[in-house]
């Protein structure tokens, strides 16, 4: 039964490939060219949009002094710079999407004024027939949404021949994303995509079947992606910073053209406050949970205080099962969460019972992270190992298929908690390595005296007979700020942080090494840091690790 299933969903794949294929062909053809500049088109805005959000003046000086700039990595604005924009994975959605026109809008001046034309008016000149990659729905709605909410400042002092090629081409796109949207997508690209089509229905006269067509996407997505509690159905801090500016764009979309805004918009935003909020640490960066990065702390501000009456979290709470801890000034967050439902699961990281440490404004104890473009990175983190967790044998507690779909879903992590002023308890386990091994995990974390002292006790235990044994392994990813001593007797090493405080770390019933890893929690490209390991072998049917960090 299992077998023809598969087939089945092969069969469909392959329909659906071959379908795509052919919208290509069709796509690519001068007659459909002309059918999307056929009819009258738009030779003025119904409603003038504007974007909210701050640009990095410093990046906008860097393009009009040749050089773009994004996530820490520059790309030089010479002869090559449109082709490699069109290859590269990393630079197409960026360069294509126009987001890049805040920064120049923050720089000010005539001169970027005349660089963000200037760069429209060569998209204009040779982008503006349909292509596979550049006139993707996802990044044609971001592209829709600039270009629409930039008026002013590029297009509005603009000549007459200028401005009908931008009303011509916006109506094109327009017109290609009404006809293949929903184009597959799900998730934020679904929502960007909407977005850009919701726009040009405000925007153009005559094209209220955009709004409606965009927002019956969104009000449909919004229950799908926006838990009660008013978490990102991914479990990423920032996936939900980037769902809250999208629908807070919509809002402000509909307010400016003196329509209604929804209910069902309007709740999922005053929810995405309190759980933005919950998820900042306390130096105002996001938690690197499920392929997030901290993000920026100008851009989670501006979003909080557009959403407005967002409570902050209390010192200890609770939210969509994530745990977080302050004690004095110690940061915990421990993550219990559950699989999303596919296709939301496809970028959901393998890590049970994984946390987060810091004291005062020094990460101690870190993720991986997560890359903004490239795919295969995405998917190398997902593994348990790329966390604060316990890996057994090297594998990570979830199976991941080749489309990128977790293969198994688990009992829900319970998680009980016990605290007072002075301390708190977390004692949560699961049964992820269950069906693979016959064992479950449960983890303690204890946090005390003012936050100086950080305790956990891991503990295996096999319901089943067996032969041979299972290697082991705790992980603790440390920062790239923190600096870490060679380890003393296989048992205990120094961490001293940025701040200049010393830390003791030591484990109890393993060996303990320093290893090499990563950091991809900001930027493009991974920074070298180090992991402390924890490794033993469970050969009888339980064996428990203890560990600590103390403040010297």
């Amino acid at each position: 039964m299992l077998a023809e299933a598969q087939k089945h969903v092969s069969f469909l794949g392959q329909i659906k490939t071959l379908k795509q294929q052919a919208s290509h062909v069709v796509c690519r053809t001068p007659f459909y060219h002309w059918l999307l500049s056929s009819g009258e088109f738009p030779d003025r805005l119904n409603v003038r949009l504007s974007d909210p959000w701050a640009g990095n003046a410093d990046y906008g000086r860097l393009m009009v002094g040749g050089v773009l700039r994004t996530h820490g990595s520059s790309l030089a604005m010479d002869q090559n710079f449109w082709s490699t924009s069109e290859v590269s994975d990393q630079w197409r959605p960026f360069v294509h999407g126009f987001s890049w026109l805040r920064d120049l809008r923050a720089a000010g001046g005539d001169s970027s004024r005349k660089l963000a034309r200037q760069m429209v008016d060569y998209w204009l000149t040779h982008y503006d027939r349909w292509d596979a990659k550049l006139w993707n729905a996802d990044v044609m709605g971001q592209r829709i949404a600039m270009w629409l909410s930039f008026f002013d400042f590029f297009c509005g002092s603009a000549d007459e021949d200028f401005q009908t090629r931008y009303y011509c081409s916006l109506n094109r796109q327009a017109r290609h994303l009404s006809r293949s949207f929903p184009a597959g997508l799900s998730g934020l690209p679904l929502l960007r995509a909407a977005r850009g089509l919701i726009y040009a229905g405000l925007s153009f006269p005559g094209r209220d079947a955009w709004i409606l067509q965009g927002f019956e996407t969104v009000l449909k997505e919004i229950p799908k992606q926006v838990t009660g509690e008013g978490l990102h159905v991914s479990g990423s801090p920032e996936n939900l910073l980037e769902c809250a500016r999208l629908l807070l764009d919509l809002r402000y979309a509909l307010n400016r053209a003196d329509l209604p805004v929804p209910k069902i918009l309007q709740s999922a935003i005053e929810r995405m406050g309190p759980a933005l909020r919950f998820f900042c640490y306390p130096d105002r960066k996001l938690g690197l949970h499920h392929g997030g990065q901290e993000g920026e702390i100008h851009e989670i501000d501006s979003v909080l205080s557009q959403i407005r009456g967002s409570k902050r979290p209390m010192k200890g709470s609770s939210l969509g099962r994530f745990e977080r801890v302050m004690i004095g000034r110690a940061f915990l967050m421990m993550d219990n969460s559950s699989c999303p439902v596919s296709p939301y699961d496809t970028f959901w990281h393998s890590s049970p019972l994984s946390f987060e440490f810091m004291y005062g404004r020094d990460r101690i104890f870190t993720h991986c992270g997560g890359h903004p473009t490239h795919d295969d990175w995405q998917q190398i983190l997902r593994h348990t190992a790329a966390h604060n967790a316990l890996v057994l044998d090297g594998r990570p507690v979830h199976s991941m298929r080749p489309d990128r779909t977790i293969d198994g879903h688990f009992a829900d992590i319970v998680c009980e908690r016990t605290e007072n002023k002075q301390a708190c308890l977390l004692d949560a386990s699961h049964d992820g390595y269950l069906a693979s091994h016959g064992v479950t995990h449960r983890r303690r974390l204890f946090l005390t005296d003012s936050g100086h002292d950080f305790r956990g006790e891991d503990s295996l235990t096999s319901v089943v007979e067996r032969d041979g044994g299972y290697k082991v392994a705790l992980r603790f990813h440390l920062h790239p700020k923190v600096q870490v001593s060679g380890v003393h007797d296989e048992q205990d090493v120094v961490l001293t942080l940025p701040s200049g405080s010393s830390w003791r770390f030591y484990g109890v019933g393993a060996k303990l090494s320093i290893e090499d890893s990563l950091y991809l929690g900001s930027g493009l490209k991974p920074q070298k840091t180090r992991q402390l390991v924890l490794t033993t072998q469970m050969t009888g049917g339980e064996i428990v690790v203890k560990w600590a960090l103390q403040r010297e």
